[in-house]
């Protein structure tokens, strides 16, 4: 009887180990996917797409569709399903779920299509992003565009497209620049047009790193020395911010304070200036100082997510209770996570 009860304890602790570990698998799961270690395969993923909820898996797979896919034309498939997004759109239905899976769908069917990769991802990041005011469904979504333009660098690892639409979603959505750099360089691996170059030099000036921002305004003007913005930017780094950085990095930190102080007086509202106020303040560990500049940021640039972002990070730093904005929570978690992953740079000619 006691060996009876072993074995029925047994095997409820090997029920209990594999619930417990069923969250950590699919988590795994979908890094190894998104990383393209574990490529789909796309006829089961449409089939599991949906979870529980079977009408989000079939939603626009109509009995045409199946057939083509099952005649081994993917491609027709992709297209079909993509003419029915075209259609949810011109009916104002472009932000449902229903527009989502129809999309999603079709990156499965034909995963080496760049649009559907690129449009989805801008779909979650942009579109869905706004239909809610909750900051932890917005950091949902950002996240979910993230992966979705990740995947699909998976498939077409070759191509400059996916990697400069993960930076520029990086830039521009999220504001964390350092992690925007890292996929845009990785763009510029691959045939790119001349303003990704400058993009990476933009993301170094927003973080702010003036040395590197310069470094890559150089670059961009040994490979065109007519580029007019690259021109432009060099000589307002090297004469607005440069000295207050050197400044700074020799630990003169009232010297640079005063440095960039002169001109915040002629552009108080100068978004980079603010962003190097703020870092020296951080350097000197002046932290609440550094917050009020920070905070200034936000507020003056409504838009200015990576300063909101920043208000967040000295807030809890200092015990200040703040609402925490989308893109501080998904940093939060992809820091916690341990998805910050890509390293990459190329060497400057």
């Amino acid at each position: 009887m006691k060996s009876k009860n072993r074995r029925w304890v047994g095997w409820i602790i090997v029920l209990v180990l594999v619930v417990a570990i069923q969250p950590l698998s699919d988590r795994v799961n979908l890094d190894r996917l998104i990383l393209g270690v574990n490529p789909p395969t796309p006829w089961t993923r449409i089939l599991a797409a949906g979870g529980k909820d079977s009408k989000l898996a079939v939603t626009g797979v109509t009995g045409v569709i199946v057939g083509a896919v099952l005649g081994g034309f993917r491609e027709v498939a992709a297209s079909m399903l993509w003419m029915k997004s075209h259609e949810l759109w011109d009916k104002g239905e472009g932000a449902s779920v229903e527009a989502l899976w129809v999309m999603r769908l079709t990156t499965l069917l034909d995963p080496h299509w760049l649009e559907p990769w690129r449009m989805t991802g801008w779909h979650l990041a942009y579109n869905l992003y706004v239909e809610t005011d909750d900051p932890k469904l917005r950091a949902e979504f950002l996240q979910m565009g993230v992966d979705c333009l990740k995947e699909g660098i998976s498939w077409n690892p070759d191509r400059y497209d996916l990697y400069f639409e993960l930076g520029w979603t990086y830039f521009d959505k999220v504001r964390d620049f350092e992690e925007a750099t890292k996929w845009l360089i990785a763009s510029i691996q691959f045939p790119h047009p001349e303003f990704a170059d400058r993009m990476i030099a933009h993301a170094f000036e927003r973080q702010p790193d003036m040395p590197r921002a310069l470094d890559w305004y150089d670059y961009c003007l040994k490979r065109n020395p007519t580029d007019g913005t690259a021109t432009g930017a060099t000589i307002t780094i090297r004469e607005r911010y440069m000295p207050a950085w050197r400044l700074m990095t020799e630990q003169r930190y009232d010297e640079a304070l005063a440095a960039i102080e002169k001109w915040l007086q002629v552009e108080p509202n100068s978004q980079l200036g603010l962003h190097l106020k703020a870092t020296i303040l951080e350097k000197a560990g002046r932290l609440r100082d550094a917050y009020v500049v920070w905070k200034l940021a936000a507020d003056t640039h409504a838009l200015n997510a990576h300063a909101a972002a920043k208000v967040d990070e000295l807030g809890v730093k200092l015990g200040i209770s703040t609402p925490k904005s989308a893109q501080y929570i998904f940093r939060e978690r992809q820091a916690r996570q341990g998805r910050r992953e890509m390293k990459v740079d190329i060497p400057m000619e």
